[in-house]
């Protein structure tokens, strides 16, 4: 039989479970006043002079960043004999070390000591580290020195025309760069202002290391052509070439050889053309009636990464050669691209330019056909820039080019891919009538009387290019091809632009020099021809009617001389 508990036990009982219960929620709220805590500053704690009490840890690492920021920016002064010079301490191997100095700030803890040091007590006061780069700031005392009216003057040695040229160094006014570099590390940041004495210093750079270099690199490297190998192919680098990529740099007291990457990658795709495979477009068929897309190919180029440290190599190498690997060069236009992409056959353009017949030019005719198939079916993309060269080489037998009468300094030489100016005068004028953007073209040096003066266009491997871009906002395609006697270029797509054109009278004529007979098998005749300028305009306007463009060039021809041979 259950006894029901009398009224003090059920007190007692109360009490019990209301302390425990109460025990509990203050322990909570314990628990969670030291939790909001955990992450925050010590009130009054101080790091580099900034006060971060308070803060969440990320906004205290950002204070402190700013903190030391500020110091490795501001200026350190120089004072070098009454010559006052700066330095940057965040570029002179100073900075601040901001690792670790928020250690032991924040974290969880139940230490009631803690807790309520948190909440009321004074922070630490913390200071930031120095990191110093010893051999930087000894640089950079130097550079300050080395600006002074009479300071010692390193030698030089350069590459020009081939040659090498030297200079002699040459002893001066300087600062003791090792020992005001240690001063100025042992100073700042709470120094920001060093004197130093100006000295008889002797230049970085002796003779004797002068004379190292040019005997263990310079004469060499200017001693031969270097050849660059790329995948089987390959071409040479003159050393007229080479000095324009090659210099000579101060390392400490040593001198080392220095390419200027750019400059070399810009002279290698000068000549690519020996070195590339290049990408082919895909292209529009209509063979039949019937539209079909003939599918591009992947080229390959020369990938000069890293050329420059080779090139250093090769120039001190026995067999004086470079090998380049090669990148994959994908076709601006792919078959997908124009799968899905709508052409229109309405004609916005057509130019035919006659050419000469006859056994005597049939080479030339040949190199003619040889360009317009390249050219025939190619789709040009809404803005973007087409490069005839790009489409034309390489000018080998293996393409299909032979040797065929090419200008050559005023007179025509034999030359592999003769004749094909006639293709790039054809598209000249086919896009100057099209209205679109002419990016780059070179008119030839003499006038040839079945172009249009002021109005026709060169070709050159590697350096002359025949270059457009589509604005019109639509696609255009190509139809290029030979018809009786004459190259003709007809471009299709979304009429956008109409043009007029007009040619000014001929101006500043110059006679020819007196005629020419010359021998050899590689000789050709060639008629005189007066030098003369001439101004072509070009007024393009959009459907609406309004000018968009409006342009004049004047061509300067140079004269020919009568050529005549055995």
């Amino acid at each position: 039989m259950e006894t029901e508990p009398s009224g003090r036990s059920r007190r007692t009982a109360w009490w019990i479970g209301g302390g425990v219960t109460a025990v509990v929620i203050l322990a909570g709220a314990y628990v969670g006043l030291a939790v909001s805590q955990s992450d925050k500053i010590q009130r009054g704690t101080t790091v580099a002079g900034r006060h971060i009490g308070g803060m969440s840890r990320a906004d205290a690492r950002a204070e402190i960043a700013a903190a030391a920021a500020q110091q490795e920016n501001a200026p350190i002064q120089l004072l070098l004999d009454g010559h006052r010079e700066t330095l940057v301490p965040a570029k002179s191997g100073l900075s601040m070390n901001t690792s670790g100095v928020l250690d032991g700030l924040t974290g969880f803890s139940l230490n009631p000591s803690t807790v309520w040091h948190r909440l009321t007590g004074d922070g630490p006061d913390r200071a930031l580290t120095v990191k110093v780069d010893q051999a930087a700031l000894q640089r950079a005392v130097q550079a300050a020195s080395n600006g002074l009216q009479g300071a010692p003057r390193n030698g030089t040695v350069k590459f020009v025309a081939g040659k090498v040229v030297t200079t002699e160094s040459a002893p001066g006014k300087g600062v003791d760069a090792a020992a005001v570099s240690k001063q100025i590390a042992a100073g700042w940041p709470r120094t920001t202002e060093f004197s130093a004495k100006l000295a008889e210093q002797p230049a970085a750079v002796t003779q004797t290391e002068i004379d190292r270099y040019v005997k263990e690199f310079a004469t060499p490297a200017m001693s031969d052509p270097i050849v660059v190998k790329v995948a089987g192919k390959q071409t040479t680098l003159q050393v007229t070439d080479i000095c324009e990529v090659l210099s000579t740099a101060v390392d400490g007291t040593k001198l080392t050889p220095k390419v200027d990457q750019p400059a070399l990658t810009k002279l290698l795709d000068e000549k690519a053309g020996a070195l590339t495979t290049p990408a082919v477009d895909a292209k529009l068929s209509y063979a039949g009636g019937k539209r079909t897309v003939i599918p591009g190919q992947n080229g390959t180029a020369p990938d000069t990464d890293g050329a420059g440290k080779l090139l250093i190599a090769a120039l001190t190498a026995p067999d004086r050669t470079m090998s380049l690997q090669t990148k994959a060069v994908q076709p601006a236009v792919t078959a997908a691209d124009l799968k899905k992409t709508a052409v229109s056959d309405q004609l916005i353009s057509e130019f035919v330019s006659v050419f000469p017949t006859g056994a005597e030019n049939a080479a030339r005719t040949k190199n003619i056909g040889v360009g317009l198939s390249k050219l025939n079916g190619i789709v040009v993309l809404p803005g973007q820039t087409f490069s005839l060269l790009d489409t034309l080489r390489p000018f080998t037998a293996a393409q299909g080019y032979v040797n065929a009468p090419v200008l050559v300094d005023g007179k025509d030489e034999p030359g592999m891919g003769g004749g094909i100016s006639q293709v790039s005068t054809t598209l000249y004028n086919a896009t100057f009538f099209a209205g679109v953007k002419e990016v780059e073209h070179t008119a030839h040096a003499v006038w040839i009387s079945r172009y249009p003066m002021g109005r026709e266009a060169t070709m050159w491997d590697p350096s002359i290019d025949n270059k457009w871009t589509n604005d019109t906002g639509h696609p255009i395609r190509i139809w290029a091809g030979i018809e009786g006697n004459a190259s003709v270029i007809r471009l299709y797509g979304v009429k956008t632009f109409t043009v007029t054109s007009t040619t000014s009278p001929i101006f500043d004529v110059v006679t020819p020099g007196p005629a020419k007979h010359l021998t050899g098998a590689s000789c050709i005749p060639q008629p005189p021809e007066n030098g003369f300028s001439v101004t072509v305009t070009r007024v393009v306007k959009n459907l609406s009617g309004k000018v968009v463009k409006n342009e004049s060039l004047t061509t300067r021809y140079q004269p020919a001389v009568r050529i005549t041979c055995n």
